[in-house]
């Protein structure tokens, strides 16, 4: 039995046409009438938004309202079509910090900029001299950096709340203090050709420095026709891998990474106890990355990051590599329910903890082999007897944090 499309039902003809990309559904369109007015229905260019664009609503890259999804679509593509998967993927990654922004530290989902037209990108190329490749214009398509006030006072040394706003996240060690932010492509263009001026001994070829950081030298790059995304470690002609070598997409994947760590890892903080310095914290704040225990009604809270921009990559000169560590360790009081809730059947009659001070310290510090290569007894934490209270104004006991850090050298 012979069967002709034409002669199956609208409906059936609908079903089929939405099982076929957008691209062949224009296509179709252009051959009969019949087809044509299949694909005028706007409910499947509602699925094509959504499978290309991730479009829930008709509106235009800019934000604009849009009469029908086709038209939204229609916009959509004429932005962002020569950039093909890499568009779906940015975009995917960008909701996804939208999202935590939005929820956790609004201040920087108001810093992240506007989209980057084609014409800005286009002169970024022209003073760099490089070839932005797809995977990186259509992140900056959807949002050109962050906008915030500390760039306009001074890029490398910033006095301003806004200085922790990085969305990139920080973190301090005594003195040393980080906070990351992805810079507009005009101003990423800027610092890269300062950094090639500041240090014209070193060939950095088509690298692109797309981030600053607040007091340090941390930096994260581009590379290799995009085929790297590098992040500076303490010598200024060496740096450490970002994302995993490979194709040209090294810095897409990096920011998909970094929206899921964001999104399953990470929380705000005061990145800095003397100063107004909340922000991104980079230390892990959930299981299994960050380990938690809890005795006699005090939580401890344990992570630990890689510190790279203090850290040496082995060279022909020198034979030895230092891998810099930094540790946060949390503590605070439970309520008296869930002091309660947590003590031993064996403890005796419970009796609530009101208040507790830290009277001294053994860290065992050991290396990837599990080999104990630092054993540390003292009194307090750096000339700390850190205290904590409970009172009926104040039920959870504010935390009190401890930083170090640890130097493994192979």
């Amino acid at each position: 039995m012979v069967v002709v499309i034409n002669d199956l039902e609208p409906q059936i003809l609908s079903e089929i046409f939405r099982l076929l990309s957008a691209k062949d559904c224009a296509k179709l369109a252009t051959c009969q009438k019949l087809w044509r007015n299949i694909a005028a229905d706007d409910s499947l260019w509602q699925v094509w938004c959504f499978n290309d664009f991730l479009l829930d609503q008709t509106v235009a890259p800019t934000g604009h309202p849009q009469d029908t999804w086709r038209s939204a679509y229609a916009t959509w593509h004429l932005g962002f079509g020569r950039y093909k998967s890499y568009t779906k993927r940015a975009i995917a990654a960008w909701q996804t910090i939208e999202h935590w922004t939005k929820a956790l530290h609004p201040d920087i989902y108001q810093s992240l900029g506007h989209p980057a037209t084609e014409r800005q990108l286009d002169d970024a190329e022209r003073l760099l001299r490089v070839k932005l490749p797809p995977s990186l214009r259509v992140i900056y398509r959807l949002h050109n950096g962050q906008d915030l006030s500390c760039d306009d006072r001074c890029p490398d040394l910033m006095v301003h709340d806004s200085m922790f706003h990085g969305l990139l996240g920080g973190y301090s060690i005594y003195d040393h203090i980080v906070c990351t932010r992805l810079m507009p492509i005009e101003k990423a263009a800027t610092a890269t050709m300062r950094l090639r001026h500041r240090n014209s001994h070193i060939d950095y070829g088509d690298c692109v420095q797309l981030t600053g950081s607040l007091m340090t030298c941390k930096h994260f790059m581009l590379i290799d026709e995009g085929s790297q995304m590098r992040v500076s470690s303490c010598d200024d002609d060496r740096s450490w891998d970002a994302a995993p070598p490979g194709g040209n997409d090294a810095v897409l994947r990096w920011l998909e990474a970094f929206a899921s760590v964001l999104k399953d890892q990470l929380g705000c903080c005061h990145l800095h106890e003397r100063m107004n310095s909340f922000g991104i914290c980079l230390y892990p704040a959930h299981e299994p990355w960050q380990r938690v225990a809890v005795t006699k009604g005090v939580r401890v809270q344990a992570a630990s990051i890689f510190v790279p921009e203090l850290s040496k990559l082995r060279s022909s000169h020198d034979a030895e590599e230092a891998y810099f560590f930094s540790y946060n360790v949390q503590f605070s009081l439970l309520p008296v329910e869930e002091q309660q809730a947590s003590w031993a059947a064996d403890a005796g009659p419970f009796s609530p903890i009101t208040s507790v001070q830290l009277q001294s310290r053994h860290w065992i510090i050991r290396d990837q082999t599990g080999e104990i290569t630092q054993d540390v007894h003292g009194n307090g934490v750096i000339g700390r007897w850190y205290s904590l209270y409970l009172s009926k104004l104040h039920p959870p006991a504010a935390a009190q944090r401890v930083h170090g850090r640890v130097l493994q050298v192979c």
